[in-house]
């Protein structure tokens, strides 16, 4: 038997009992179903509808203009949504609008237009799905990413204080440093022709020498290096053996000197993704996951895959509402990288960052 027929073989079926077969439709939609006659009166209202909006009887609401049952400022969204049925269109809204006994509901509500037999619009179908759970959540998740916005910003706030404050000890280190090297080379030059001159130079000097580490370490960061696969290696590890990760290395062999700051941002990605790598792929297995760090032209190209479940259909790290893979996209952009992704050789997840790692300068001779 075709659809076509079925289709018509449904309709014998239903001769004579089209009427009730309807309102069976109608009582058994867990939505608000009210049918609305096209000067905006209410003039149905299903069972289960009632029991939503906590109506004890139809007759307390037949016949009032529909936008009377909800507040004031929904009434031009149902005004706009009539209109448009009139017209032959559909239209949708969510809106908040409170039982009749004042429970608080949000509503996702859609309006069609209901023809007759020949075509033309003779009633309004109204059907309203209550969303207060999924509304409530999202207006908490809002209210949580405010409050963290506002946390973040009060940190970046001390840090931006810490930093004068650093400052402005560094400056009175030096200070300090050059105070006490005045001091006692004005003494060695008082007592220069015994040995209390040569003791106090010597001294003079000492503290000279200790200025210049002090000035290189504070003033000059990229005197401080940091052998950068000595960090991913042993952090890798480390992160392996503390997650449960199996880790598998494949690292040049040069060692390349970095500056702190960026070792960190790099690290904090690396822990990222082998975080979400055993969170995605290991819950009940060790997950495999491969780490290869590799030093083309004067780039660094650090690439994390797995054997898990790999990305979901559609990913997109940079719409993506997950904590860690916003903290990899901002390390990347802040360092002028590449934070990309992909299906991996092993089954899983491929994640790979690409930047230009930031010079080095030489230290003191």
């Amino acid at each position: 038997m075709t659809a076509v027929d079925s289709n018509l073989h449904a309709l014998d079926l239903l001769v004579g009992a089209e009427a009730g077969f309807a309102m069976s439709v109608l009582d058994s939609s867990p939505d608000c179903i009210k049918l609305i006659e096209m000067d905006g009166r209410v003039s149905f209202m299903n069972s289960n509808g009632m029991c939503a909006m906590e109506i004890a009887d139809f007759a307390d609401i037949q016949d009032q203009p529909w936008p009377s049952l909800w507040p004031a400022e929904s009434h031009r969204l149902l005004d706009n949504a009539m209109a448009g049925a009139r017209e032959g269109r559909i239209c949708s809204f969510e809106a908040f609008c409170p039982t009749a006994r004042g429970t608080p509901r949000w509503w996702h509500v859609t309006v069609s237009p209901v023809r007759g037999p020949r075509g033309q619009v003779d009633r309004i179908l109204a059907s309203s799905r209550d969303i207060t759970e999924s509304v409530t959540a999202r207006k908490l998740l809002e209210e949580q990413a405010r409050t963290l916005a506002q946390e973040v910003a009060l940190k970046d706030a001390a840090i931006a204080r810490q930093n004068v404050l650093m400052g402005e000890i560094d400056h009175r280190v030096k200070n300090s440093f050059a105070s006490v090297i005045a001091l006692l080379r004005m003494q060695a030059r008082l007592h220069s022709s015994g040995e209390a001159g040569a003791l106090l130079g010597d001294a003079a000097n000492r503290i000279a020498t200790l200025a210049r580490v002090h000035e290189q370490l504070h003033l000059d960061p990229g005197a401080n290096e940091l052998p950068l696969l000595d960090y991913v290696r042993v952090l890798a590890l480390d992160l392996g053996q503390a997650l449960n990760g199996l880790i598998q290395l494949d690292l040049d062999a040069d060692s390349v000197p970095v500056r702190p700051a960026q070792a960190a941002a790099i690290g904090q990605i690396l822990a990222e993704l082998i975080g979400n790598a055993v969170k995605h792929g290991g819950v009940t297995r060790q997950v495999l996951i491969r780490i290869r760090l590799t030093f083309p032209g004067d780039q660094m190209r650090l690439t994390v895959e797995d054997d898990g479940p790999g990305l979901p259909q559609g990913f997109d790290v940079a719409q993506g509402t997950g904590l860690g893979m916003q903290i990899c996209q901002v390390y990347a952009e802040q360092m002028n990288g590449q934070f990309r992704h992909g299906k991996s050789d092993l089954g899983g997840a491929l994640f790979r960052v690409e930047l230009r790692l930031d010079p080095v300068a030489d230290g003191p001779a």
